[in-house]
This record gives C-alpha cells, sequence and structure tokens, in this order.
C-alpha cells in the first residue's frame, strides 16, 4: 500500500515539475536567493526532475509487480539519482 501511495507521490510531483510547477519541491532551488534563481535555468531543472520522479515511479512500480526485479530497480534509481544529481551540476543546460 505504501508503494501505491508513493507512485501516486512520484507521478503527480513529477507531472507538476515537468510543467515548471512546484520547483519549490527541489531542495537548494527553493531556498535560493532570487539572484541564484535568475542564473538556474528553472524549466530544464523541473522537465529533468519531474522526468527522474516519473521513471522512478515507473520501477516502484515494476518493483510491485515483479518482486525478483527489486535490487536491480533500487540499484537503478541510486545510479540515476547520483547521475542526473552529476549532469545538473555540470551541464550548461541548467545555468543561465
Amino acid at each position: 500500500m505504501v508503494d501505491l501511495i508513493m507512485i501516486l507521490i512520484f507521478i503527480v510531483c513529477g507531472i507538476q515539475l515537468w510543467h515548471g510547477k512546484w520547483l519549490w519541491l527541489i531542495a537548494g532551488y527553493n531556498t535560493a536567493s532570487k539572484q541564484e534563481k535568475a542564473k538556474i535555468n528553472g524549466t530544464a531543472l523541473g522537465k529533468a526532475i519531474g522526468g527522474l520522479l516519473i521513471f522512478s515511479a515507473v520501477l516502484i512500480g515494476l518493483m510491485r509487480l515483479f518482486p525478483r526485479f527489486q535490487l536491480i530497480a533500487v540499484f537503478t534509481i541510486i545510479i540515476l539519482v547520483g547521475g542526473m544529481i552529476t549532469y545538473i551540476n555540470l551541464s550548461p543546460r541548467f545555468k543561465q
């Protein structure tokens, strides 16, 4: 039951972030000053994090359907999150 609630939350938040809304959910972005936010491409950041959340929701759903897939899905999510953090911090796409 908890995993279904997580899937629903991830999908709703992912869709809102994908559309450029709810950017305040992103840690660091919500506490940044107006000058720092002006340096960040919020739309691209929202699409990246939103896509990550939706993909994570799909992996959690697959974990529920295929219990043997759990370990692979958990490691995939960990690698994707680490890769996304690195990509966001190094890519010029997220800077204005």
